[in-house]
């Protein structure tokens, strides 16, 4: 049942958007030198490495092959750097998804938490870790786990994504994340073939230490 958990949140929250994937294919182009893929990052990596909070909005869409219409949930999102991230979905049911180092929590609807420890189920911490590194643009993390793919498109930029850990696998079979100055779109592609598409909006960057409105997202919550 735990591992259920983890996995059905993994892949709702880290799977394709209404918007549909960039148009050109990233695999096409592996990345045989990490150096040319930091350079095309290194505008917005460069303000990710400054950043110690980014809050913005998403959207995320699930196209499932046997529901003609795409599952659409709307909400906010705020990481903080060694801290984590908290995912607040609004629309169409309240959701708050907390996911650190030390583990997962996910309430639903101002219910019961549900909690996972990193040290009961080790693909809650490598999960943690992918999260981080996306939303870091640390392709030398990234390269740890998946091959590479894509580079500069114009003044944009795109990442795709294929695992070699069998459990990342067994997940999501590719994923690509793009943008210009931003991470703007991560797209999923999960191992049964169903596509999620996150767009990420009007995010802030702030270099300051978070505050204690902040940091009391991560407050361990009551049972």
């Amino acid at each position: 049942m735990k591992r259920r958990f983890v996995l059905a949140w993994w892949t709702s929250l880290l799977l394709p958007c209404a918007f549909g994937a960039p148009a050109a294919d990233p695999f096409a182009h592996p990345v045989t030198d990490q150096a040319q893929l930091r350079a095309a990052l290194s505008r917005p990596a460069a303000k990710l490495q400054k950043a110690q909070v980014l809050e913005g909005e998403f959207q995320h869409s699930r196209h499932l092959r046997e529901i003609p219409r795409p599952l659409i949930a709307t909400g906010g999102f705020t990481f903080v750097r060694d801290l984590g991230v908290y995912w607040h979905t609004r629309v169409p049911f309240d959701s708050v998804v907390m996911l650190t180092s030390a583990g997962l929590t996910q309430s639903d609807e101002g219910g019961a938490p549900q909690r996972i420890s990193a040290s009961e189920q080790p693909a809650v911490r490598l999960i943690a870790n992918i999260f981080m590194s996306l939303f870091t643009l640390d392709t030398r993390s990234l390269g740890r786990d998946f091959d590479l793919y894509g580079g500069p498109q114009g003044d944009r930029w795109i990442i795709g994504l294929r695992p070699r850990n069998k459990a990342i696998a067994g997940v999501f079979r590719e994923a690509t994340v793009s943008g210009a100055e931003d991470v703007e779109q991560v797209v999923l592609i999960d191992a049964q073939g169903d596509r999620t598409v996150i767009d990420l909006r009007a995010i802030t960057y702030s270099s300051e230490a978070p505050g204690a409105n902040v940091r009391s997202l991560f407050a361990p919550a009551k049972p």
